[in-house]
């Protein structure tokens, strides 16, 4: 029994124990709980004050943003209206000063196109006159040629024409000359001088008739100091000269033409002899030796073809033994062909004369040319200067720092008042 009581009493007091443990650590949780709970309150009321300290902000923040926006609007129109008065500043001071330049630009470039009008006037105007001439010298080269071609084929036609007359006028005069040596002598020498009017050729420029002095003045003469007068001087291109004598010989021929065929052979050798006593004349006449620049030969005209073929006929080395003492013999035919010959030489040395003519305005052409380009190429750069400097003066007026643009619209934003205001369209931006 003791035994039971004693173990009620320890689990009594394990009761007990427990249960104050249990109040014990509840008034301990309680304890603990009661002061998170107070710190925690305490630091609501914290945070409490913290929330509403920063509500205060964010609403004294919104207030300030509200009249920052206004702010910012208002200075983003000011900015605005003053962005749009510097470009109206820029538009205008850049066409104040386009216009300054411009008309300073225009007063040169009108000086520098009057001065360039002048230099070209008296580059172009000699230039001009050069082609002229040089278009007139090759025109009257042209027209010279055709006409001299043309009068040269009119002179062999009537050469011909007047050859064929001579010999039917020979026959007809055969007669009323025969036995007078004097008619003879001026019916040749007028023959002569008919073929010669025909030949083209100008009488005292390429052949003189009758002559008695040389082109410089001295007479001419023959060994023995005697005067000589050939009937003709023919002279040449380059001062060359040929002597033509008419020698007559038709009282021989004329007899043998008319005579019997047992007679005909003694008034050939007759004629033959005739023509003989001309050549000693004329060689012991020595015109080569007496006429300036002469050829070494003197021409024996013989205004007969018949006349002349029987003179040849008869002594087949007549001609040659003629030539061997500086005498050629020629008839009108031969004349004609000599003539003709000459003429060509005379025309084909126009030609060349002309010719260096041309070469020569040609030459002088050129050069004129040449200095024509050097003074465009010098045009061109005084051009090319006056619009760099123009562009330099652009650029200080419209670009780059401190600019006049800048500086005048620096000048109009401290509150410089205008009494005019110019409306142009945008400037290009730089």
């Amino acid at each position: 029994m003791e035994k039971i009581e004693g173990e009620d009493m320890e689990y009594a007091v394990v009761i007990v124990v427990a249960v104050v443990a249990i109040v014990v650590g509840a008034g301990c949780a309680y304890l603990f709980a009661r002061t998170r709970t107070v710190a925690a309150e305490t630091m609501l009321e914290q945070r409490s004050a913290e929330c509403e300290a920063l509500r205060r902000e964010v609403e004294e923040c919104r207030s300030q943003n509200g009249a920052l926006r206004i702010e910012n609007a208002r200075l983003d129109e000011q900015l605005h209206q003053q962005s749009e008065e510097r470009k109206n500043l820029r538009r205008e001071s850049e066409l104040v000063f386009r216009e300054i330049a411009t008309s300073i630009f225009d007063e040169k470039s009108k000086v520098m196109r009057e001065n360039n009008r002048t230099q070209l006037g008296e580059i172009l105007t000699p230039f001009k006159s050069d082609l002229e001439n040089l278009k007139k010298t090759i025109h009257d080269c042209y027209t010279g040629e055709v006409s001299e071609v043309k009068s040269l084929r009119d002179s062999v036609k009537e050469l011909t024409e007047l050859n064929n007359t001579i010999g039917r006028e020979a026959k007809e005069l055969s007669v009323a000359l025969r036995g007078n040596s004097k008619a003879q002598g001026d019916w040749g020498e007028m023959l002569l001088k008919q073929i010669l009017d025909k030949s083209g050729l100008e009488e005292g420029v390429n052949y003189v008739l009758q002559a008695t002095k040389n082109d410089d003045g001295t007479k001419i003469v023959g060994e023995e100091g005697g005067q000589l007068r050939p009937d003709a001087i023919f002279y040449l291109p380059e001062g060359k000269s040929i002597v033509i004598d008419s020698k007559v010989s038709l009282t021989a021929y004329v007899n043998y033409v008319n005579a019997s065929v047992e007679e005909q052979q003694s008034y050939l050798q007759q004629h033959l002899q005739s023509v003989r006593l001309h050549i000693d004349e004329l060689a012991r006449k020595d015109y080569p030796r007496s006429v300036n620049n002469a050829a070494d030969f003197v021409m024996m005209f013989v205004p007969n073809e018949g006349a002349y073929l029987a003179a040849l006929n008869a002594d087949k080395g007549l001609w040659e033994e003629a030539y061997n003492r500086h005498v050629v013999i020629i008839s009108p035919t031969h004349l004609i062909s000599v003539l003709r010959l000459m003429y060509q030489l005379w025309t084909r040395d126009k030609q060349t004369k002309n010719a260096l003519k041309i070469a020569e305005e040609t030459g002088k052409l050129y050069d004129k040319f040449v200095n024509f380009v050097g003074d465009l190429e010098e045009i061109g750069r005084h051009l090319d200067k006056a619009n760099e400097v123009y562009g330099e003066a652009h650029k200080k007026l419209s670009t780059g720092r401190g600019n006049l643009l800048s500086k005048v619209e620096g000048i109009r934003s401290l509150g410089l008042k205008t009494a005019k205001r110019l409306n142009i369209e945008e400037s290009i931006e730089e």
